[in-house]
């Protein structure tokens, strides 16, 4: 057994590729502190029990753009996890790759926060619509070093044309939520909210 360790792991080492489990292990640490920091903006009301609807009322926006944003990061989680699961060692270069992706998965707590306390604002729409497209646009890097790396499970023309495309209607929905933001800010507003649950139900086939 220990030969066969031994074996694998100078087999992951060669031609500059490494095990995958440091950097899944940093990934999953900056999603789980990007989950908890969410919620890290939403204060219990204040004042009396005679004041406890008005004020969920008027935390009712951040409390909206907290749910949105753990949907959106658990969506990204998820992507995230299938394309390591495919992967058979990381090189440098995906390393960086990585380390990209999970500073835009950083930046959302605060962009939420942003979006929470002026919610119809054309420039709060705009600066979460563009941190959604740098997530996007990133973890499409991911995927793409992975793959012209030759490090990961060769997916059919299918299925590559599949991945490409999903991405690439990803990224146009969010620039043209922030279109929106400066013409029909509600209209930004709902595209953002409808980015979660549409993705979800239209995947329909094994991503990676």
């Amino acid at each position: 057994m220990r030969g066969d360790g031994s074996s694998n792991e100078e087999r992951l080492r060669t031609g500059r590729r490494y095990r995958t489990d440091r950097t899944e292990g940093i990934s999953d640490g900056v999603f789980a502190v990007s989950l908890t920091l969410l919620i890290l903006d939403v204060r219990p009301p204040e004042g009396g029990v005679s004041q406890l609807v008005h004020g969920l009322v008027l935390i009712a926006p951040r409390l909206g753009t907290f749910a949105l944003s753990f949907a959106i990061v658990a969506y990204y989680w998820l992507v995230h996890h299938l394309i390591f699961a495919s992967l058979r060692g990381v090189k440098v270069a995906l390393i960086w790759a990585n380390m990209l992706f999970l500073f835009t998965i950083a930046v959302l707590p605060f962009s939420t926060a942003v979006l929470g306390r002026y919610s119809l604002a054309p420039v709060a729409l705009a600066i979460y619509g563009a941190n959604l497209a740098a997530c996007t646009s990133t973890l499409a890097g991911v995927w793409f070093v992975a793959d012209h790396s030759h490090i990961t499970e060769q997916p059919t023309v299918s299925q590559r044309r599949y991945i490409v495309r999903r991405f690439g209607v990803q990224l146009i929905v969010a620039l043209l939520g922030i279109a929106c933001a400066f013409l029909a800010p509600a209209l930004a507003l709902s595209i953002f909210v409808a980015l979660p649950i549409v993705f979800a139900l239209t995947y329909h086939r094994r991503y990676y």
